[in-house]
């Protein structure tokens, strides 16, 4: 087989673009962030705009990032129920994903993320499981 300049191109090309699936799909695997779930079960009486964060039998993190990965975050205490007025932004800064670690530990590894619903819409996410294997698990409501 003869080595052309076009041949080594057309390699090169098929190699990198290989190397920026690969580095996607790897990216991608490292902090997913998990499907909508949608539910006709509207939110809670009082809590219209704001979301709703249950703590299992461990301290769960919560943050509230945007798309800079800049936000706000919580410690939830086992076992507790917290309200989020910011879960829609504070008017200048709106976030788009809220994520979750488990533990003392505020910014431990993430173990969730789920995508913050539209305005009109609330996000209840309640966490089970122990803090070395826990599990979040997330829906949108309809507000009242």
């Amino acid at each position: 087989m003869e080595f052309t300049a076009k041949r080594v191109g057309v390699a090169v090309v098929a190699a990198g673009a290989a190397a920026v699936a690969i580095g996607a799909t790897v990216m991608a695997a490292a902090d997913p962030v998990a499907p909508e779930v949608v539910s006709a079960t509207p939110a809670d009486a009082g809590h219209e705009n704001e979301g709703k964060y249950t703590a299992g039998d461990y301290v769960l993190n919560v943050h509230e990032l945007d798309d800079d990965g800049q936000g706000t975050g919580t410690a939830i205490g086992p076992r507790t129920t917290s309200y989020s007025k910011t879960v829609h932004g504070t008017g200048s800064w709106t976030p788009t994903v809220v994520k979750f670690s488990a533990g003392r530990d505020g910014d431990g590894p993430i173990v969730f993320s789920y995508p913050v619903p539209a305005p009109g819409r609330t996000v209840d996410c309640v966490a089970s499981g122990t803090e070395a294997a826990p599990q979040v698990r997330c829906e949108t409501k309809p507000a009242r």
